[in-house]
């Protein structure tokens, strides 16, 4: 039993050497890092590489996503053409 605890615990002391390495090495998991450090994870240019795949999923304190409907220019000018008859 203490062979299955002391695996994981050497897993797991590997896998958070992994990650503070690579958050060290790599500018953009930095710049994130140092985003969410300051409080501001909005800046982080992950998150803003994700708005673009993501628009729906938005942060707390930002205002809520809203589709936007696509208009069909043939019928907005139906419309406006039906309108304008008498």
């Amino acid at each position: 039993m203490e062979q299955g605890a002391a695996k994981i615990a050497k897993m797991l002391a590997f896998a958070i050497l992994m990650g503070v390495a690579i958050t060290a090495f790599n500018p953009h998991y930095r710049q994130a890092f140092l985003a969410i450090a300051r409080g501001q994870p909005q800046e982080s240019p992950i998150w803003k590489s994700n708005l673009e795949y993501y628009p729906d999923i938005v942060l707390p304190g930002m205002p809520p996503w809203k589709p936007v409907i696509p208009v069909d220019d043939y019928a907005v000018q139906s419309v406006s053409q039906a309108a304008a008859q008498p």
